[in-house]
């Protein structure tokens, strides 16, 4: 593994996926890579968080991102690639760069020309699955004067060229006890409910991870530093439905979620999307509410016809803390204080004392005194540990064989 602070070769993997994009299966002369892992993948970037967004074509590969990771991906990106830096002055959107005629640097920068990288008539992959529906609509809306095509690809292509990809992760599901959460997860389905009431909506389909959470009153650990686990929920007036892998379905959970819950494979949400859709067309019901950041897989699933998308009222539950929730904040907050201070004195005595220290070990010993605190799960984002010029890089990582000593005399 290549440290994160430098570029690797990434020729063979894009003439790969590119090989892929010209078969008669999905012919296609762009495809949209919004997914971090795969863009980790393509990069070859192990370590480090990199948002934004990859676009490649047959010719050329580009990264969107902002100016939290311009510095990172200036290190990371190879020559194959082209940093386009977000925010700044005529650098558009990932989603404008796919229509609009924009404004760019020549080779050496000096003179700025109009350009135009996608031609008209162009077909553009996505995997419908990691691009959301409010985005698809957008973008195949400017699209069309150009005669352009947004296209659902049958399998994304980066998994296809990505051969030795880990297995998703199948953590335990815990449930979170109601002194925590101050509400039990069947007093939030009966909110959700009387919301659906209101709205005079069929159906709600909970597809992002941190509501399907809340709103169960369940945690996880499938993604690195999130207490989440894969799944999708769909409640109707008569059944909260969630879709899980079976490996990660015990006894423990059963209970905790009763007879108000029934459980489904998580591989099955699709096929029982197209039949809740179905439903609803020809019985002609009032249609499902979909959050405005699901998927466009979800909305092709049902029907645009049988769907709301709306911003999603889990959200909105979610985002207003009760008084259990609050009091968990600031308990968490003087108990993460606690570890701080313990820490500050440990630094500074070390460096007094003379002691070499890498950027690494001192987020070691932080995190070695957080998890001593009660109640520690682990850590909500790697330690920012970033001395002298690295504290530059807002969201810098340290790698153990890449990092720099953390002196007295540099801002840290």
């Amino acid at each position: 593994m290549a440290p994160a602070t430098q570029a690797v070769n990434t020729s063979e993997r894009l003439q790969a996926l590119r090989k892929l994009m010209s078969k008669p299966d999905y012919n296609v002369a762009a495809v949209v890579v919004p997914s971090e892992d795969q863009r980790k993948h393509l990069l070859d970037v192990h370590t480090t968080s990199l948002i934004g967004c990859a676009i490649i074509t047959p010719t050329d590969a580009f990264l969107f991102t902002d100016g939290r990771y311009f510095l990172q991906a200036e290190k990371q990106l190879d020559r194959n690639w082209t940093l386009m830096r977000q925010g700044l002055p005529d650098v558009p959107t990932w989603q404008e760069f796919l229509w609009k005629v924009y404004i760019s640097p020549n080779a050496r920068g000096a003179v700025l020309t109009l350009s135009k990288k996608l031609p008209k008539c162009t077909r553009i992959g996505v995997d419908p699955t990691i691009v959301t529906a409010s985005d698809a609509d957008t973008i195949q809306k400017n699209l069309e004067p150009l005669e352009s095509q947004l296209v659902s690809l049958k399998h994304n292509l980066v998994d296809l060229v990505w051969t030795n990809r880990p297995p998703r992760p199948t953590n335990g599901i815990y449930p979170l006890d109601l002194k925590y959460a101050g509400e039990s997860h069947v007093q939030k389905i009966t909110r959700l409910r009387e919301e659906m009431r209101k709205k005079e909506m069929h159906a709600v389909v909970v597809n992002m991870l941190d509501e399907v959470a809340w709103l169960f009153n369940l945690r996880g650990s499938d993604i690195d530093y999130n207490p989440v686990f894969f799944a999708y929920a769909v409640l109707t007036p008569e059944k909260a439905h969630l879709f899980l892998n079976p490996a990660q379905i015990d006894d423990t959970l059963r209970e905790h979620l009763g007879g108000h819950v029934d459980i489904h494979p998580y591989d099955s949400f699709f096929s029982y999307l197209r039949e809740l859709g179905a439903e609803i067309g020809l019985h002609k019901k009032s249609r499902a509410l979909v959050g405005d950041k699901a998927s466009l897989a979800i909305v092709e699933a049902m029907g645009a016809d049988n769907v709301v998308v709306a911003r999603s009222p889990v959200a909105d539950f979610k985002a207003v803390k009760n008084e259990t929730e609050v009091e968990g904040f600031r308990q968490s907050h003087i108990r993460d204080g606690v570890a701080l201070v313990r820490y500050f004195a440990w630094l500074e005595e070390q460096l007094n004392n003379g002691v070499e220290l890498n950027e690494c070990q001192v987020a070691d010993q932080l995190e070695h005194y957080r998890a001593e605190l009660d109640f520690f799960r682990g850590l909500s984002f790697p330690t920012i540990s970033a001395t002298g010029p690295n504290g530059a890089i807002i969201h810098y990582q340290p790698e153990p064989n890449d990092c720099a000593i953390v002196r007295r005399d540099q801002a840290g």
